[in-house]
């Protein structure tokens, strides 16, 4: 890891970066530019102005451009079509199982997928998922928390369109609600790496999608 990365990585664990907060503690300046406590985790999480001038848009972008960068990559390939995620089936003692193939993910249940983005503009949800019995449908979303709040933030998006999907899924749809989180100093949180391998994208490049993603989110944050 670079040493400005590090250097980032302590400053804020100890909360002595120039932040606002700190510069006025410092008597660098009068006031702190919020009319809240602007430390370190009100800067990155849920200050109003960076909220209003598009920062934290921005740095949900950055981390969303390399998300659907590698899950498009897994749409276009070539496929053999399975018959979705396999669960785990349990047998009476005594019983011999049948050997089953691994599931290849949610990706490899259809070769038709379209994918849509959510970047630099307000993306709506297509209406015809809600009016339509159509095709099989993943909706994706990601977050860019403050590490205490990423299990308050998934249930969050959980429950914020549970009403969509439900509706969806009555529709004739089978539709997928996939809440990711990373925080926004850079640490995946464990529904990224459960939602890659979910829609089916091997381990190598799931290894490499997650340091991306981090490193994104730790860049993005030190410009903030």
């Amino acid at each position: 890891m670079e040493g400005h990365r590090i250097k980032f990585l302590l400053c804020s664990v100890y909360d002595v970066l120039p932040t606002p907060s700190n510069l006025h503690t410092w008597g660098l300046a009068e006031n702190p530019s919020c009319g809240r406590p602007a430390n370190f985790e009100h800067n990155l999480s849920s200050c109003r102005s960076s909220l209003a001038d598009g920062k934290f848009r921005w740095r949900r972008d950055q981390i969303l451009t390399q998300l659907a960068a590698c899950v498009e990559q897994t749409r276009k390939k070539p496929k053999q079509l399975s018959k979705g995620p396999r669960f785990i089936h349990f047998h009476m003692a005594g019983e011999s199982a049948a050997a089953e193939t691994r599931s290849k993910g949610v990706l490899a249940t259809a070769s038709d997928w379209e994918m849509q983005a959510d970047l630099r503009k307000q993306l709506k949800f297509p209406e015809e998922i809600t009016h339509t019995s159509l095709i099989p449908n993943i909706v994706l979303w990601s977050k860019v928390p403050w590490e205490e709040r990423m299990e308050e933030a998934h249930e969050c998006k959980l429950k914020k369109y549970q009403a969509l999907i439900f509706e969806s899924q009555q529709n004739g749809w089978k539709a997928w609600n996939l809440p990711v989180e990373v925080s926004c100093r850079g640490f995946a949180g464990q529904s990224l790496r459960k939602v890659l391998g979910l829609l089916g994208i091997e381990a190598p490049a799931r290894k490499r999608l997650v340091a991306n993603i981090t490193k994104q989110a730790e860049a993005a944050s030190q410009w903030i």
